[in-house]
């Protein structure tokens, strides 16, 4: 069956571009998966469609409602019965405190049939969202941003990616820096045409063709710029 992912989100606009271009884009003409934007206020009573407000405690600016986004989730579960009705559900709450979303979690919940991926904005979201939809919180990183729109565009990139079909060749997941063979050890330096560009040559190995000396070379090269960058744990 094809994967369902929903987010839910009070601005949808955020979404526009990211729908239509790139490998997203084809991945949803074809047919491979289906994202749906759900706006809470479309779930809010009231004249103005409210969905926030004052912190209980006190603090400063404003929280995310319970009530509007729980009802967007119900609408979210509900659809995907009604159009698949069965499938694996994970509900996946974008937040900077959240588990650090890595190559592993991308590839984990790759194996979900529905994704519901709900973004907060202002100070947060009341708690017992969290609570009433078994929500996983995942962070993309340890800083803040307006909204959780643009760490949930990170999310839905790294875990389609995992989607059987999505990459014309799948294997080239195991050659990305991050996966497979590769993992915790960042890429290697890569080029094409021309050989030379401003002085600058291409490694005469990479046009040896020999394949062995090659793979040799993009470790030594893959291991070096790790260790420069980051401590391989």
């Amino acid at each position: 069956m094809k994967k369902v992912i929903d987010v839910i989100s009070i601005m949808p606009e955020y979404f526009d571009s990211f729908l239509k271009n790139g490998l997203i884009g084809k991945a949803l003409k074809s047919g491979l998966m289906e994202i749906n934007i759900i706006n809470p206020r479309d779930f809010s009573s009231g004249k103005y469609k409210r969905v926030d407000d004052k912190i209980y405690g006190g603090g400063a600016g404003q929280l995310l409602m319970a009530e509007p986004i729980i009802k967007a989730f119900e609408y979210s579960v509900k659809n995907f019965k009604k159009n698949y009705k069965t499938g694996k559900k994970v509900v996946v709450i974008m937040s900077p405190s959240g588990k650090l979303l890595d190559s592993d979690t991308a590839s984990e919940m790759s194996d979900f049939d529905h994704i519901i991926i709900i973004c907060g904005r202002y100070e947060g979201i009341d708690a017992r969202v969290a609570d009433l939809t078994g929500g996983i919180e995942i962070s993309i990183g340890s800083y803040i941003l307006s909204g959780g729109e643009i760490a949930s565009i990170v999310f839905i990139e790294s875990v389609s990616r995992y989607f059987k079909g999505f990459l014309g060749n799948q294997e080239s997941l195991k050659e990305e820096s991050l996966s497979g063979d590769f993992k915790k050890i960042l890429e290697y330096p890569q080029y094409t045409k021309p050989k030379t560009f401003r002085n600058l040559s291409v490694p005469e190995i990479l046009l040896s063709g020999n394949h062995k000396l090659i793979e040799k070379w993009r470790m030594e090269k893959a291991l070096k710029k790790t260790e420069q960058i980051r401590k391989i744990n």
